[in-house]
């Protein structure tokens, strides 16, 4: 019985042996998965840290020295690199959007015109005449490292503030409470009284002249930001699309194993049509999919869809991509197994790539330069210009171009490398 188990075992090591390429797949496969994921994981946690420092555009209109001492202070702060200038320019509101807009940075912070002169003299302003402080974010900005550096920013300025205005403070408590006591009167309601004057120092007094105000790049829907159904929804929309790859890829496969590919070849229709026609299934099955994930988010989690010629418009980019893609897997696959291992590896390690699974802002730097060779970071692109940013038709040319071109890419290289016979 031993030598038997051990003919069989042999004789089945010889067959995997014969498909290398499948066997190589086996094993790249949990490689690349793990390498992706791991090297993408290491900003989870490290966002807004020494190692991982988040980077604000700074925009200073001021004229003054007190927005000069905040951003000194701010440079001083672990887990912020503080941005000034573009191409040795100092930059201007209008640049500092265009960059947030372009996706290359996250954030961007200015101080209003006379920020130091509307500090220093506040005392019993009105709301218009208070200095301004803007924070301004893409929309799509993840709301935990959002709320983290909105703390940091604001507790510095609050301190410099407080640092400054504490001479003319103590003085004006000191004169009201001189003015206000005489030798010989003083009693327990004058105590309190002191003490409350005295006591007015300690009050935060960013509170009565400063006005943090918290908007998005001009065009940008503002005022909200994004739920976790907006967040997940589309990922993964897209990260489910992408496993027609499989699917399509395995039917080419086994009509080829089974004849009927060939058969279909002596029918009087071109290539060209015949590609197409076994293509058009996959493709409105995507459309189905993507429609029946929006739904869900829609009628369930009320998610907003936002402009919806412009969403129709991505859906039809990102499917055309994922048969494309599908396409060029039955063309390089040679047997089952290596169809399957290519498909899975390419679904899974694409997705995470493109920020499906993890979130791009905490990604490397080069990770993130990485996930733009990946359809799927500009279809999630898309998706939030549409939903989350508020953006039309116009906002997700793009972003639908690049979807395209990929598309154009992957028939191009099937083309290439399918075999009629």
């Amino acid at each position: 019985m031993l030598r038997q188990i051990i003919a069989i075992t042999l004789k089945e090591l010889k067959i995997v042996w014969l498909d290398r390429e499948a066997l190589a797949l086996l094993f790249a496969m949990p490689m690349f998965f793990i390498l992706v994921m791991s090297l993408a994981l290491q900003g989870v946690f490290e966002a807004g840290t020494k190692e991982r420092p988040v980077e604000v555009l700074v925009v200073n209109t001021d004229g003054g020295p007190l927005a000069e001492q905040v951003i000194g202070d701010l440079k001083g702060v672990e887990g912020l690199t503080l941005i000034e200038k573009a191409g040795g320019i100092p930059l201007n509101l209008e640049t500092a959007e265009a960059l947030i807009r372009r996706g290359e940075y996250p954030l961007a912070l200015s101080f209003g015109a006379g920020f130091s002169k509307r500090v220093l003299h506040a005392q019993g302003v009105s709301e218009s005449e208070k200095a301004t402080v803007t924070l301004i974010s893409d929309p799509a900005t993840h709301l935990q490292l959002l709320a983290s550096v909105k703390g940091m920013i604001r507790s510095t300025i609050e301190r410099r503030i407080l640092t400054a205005t504490l001479p003319q403070r103590l003085s004006r408590a000191l004169e009201n409470a001189a003015g206000g006591i005489s030798l010989g009167t003083f009693d327990s309601n004058k105590e309190e009284q002191v003490r409350g004057m005295v006591g007015d120092t300690a009050k935060n007094p960013a509170d009565d002249s400063v006005v943090f105000v918290n908007t998005s790049p001009t065009g940008y829907s503002s005022g909200r930001r994004p739920t976790a159904t907006e967040q997940n929804v589309p990922a993964y929309t897209i990260f489910g699309v992408f496993f027609i790859v499989l699917t399509l890829a395995s039917s080419f496969l086994r009509e080829k194993q089974d004849g009927t590919f060939q058969r279909l070849l002596t029918a009087p229709l071109s290539k060209a049509a015949l590609l197409i026609g076994k293509l058009l299934p996959y493709y409105v099955v995507n459309l189905i999919q993507i429609a029946l994930m929006f739904a869900v988010g829609t009628f369930l989690f009320d998610m907003t869809l936002g402009n919806g010629p412009a969403l129709i418009l991505v859906s039809l980019a990102l499917a055309a991509a994922a048969n494309g893609l599908g396409l060029l897997v039955a063309a390089l696959g040679k047997t089952e197994a290596q169809v399957n291992s290519l498909s899975v590896l390419l679904s899974i390690t694409l997705a995470a790539l493109g920020g499906m699974m993890v979130p791009a802002f905490v990604m490397p730097g080069f990770m993130k330069t990485l996930s733009l060779v990946t359809p799927h970071a500009w279809a999630l692109a898309g998706y939030h210009d549409v939903i989350i940013r508020g953006l039309g038709l116009a906002g997700i040319l793009p972003e639908t171009g690049v979807l395209l071109g990929f598309a154009v890419l992957f028939f191009a290289g099937a083309l290439w490398r399918f075999r009629f016979d």
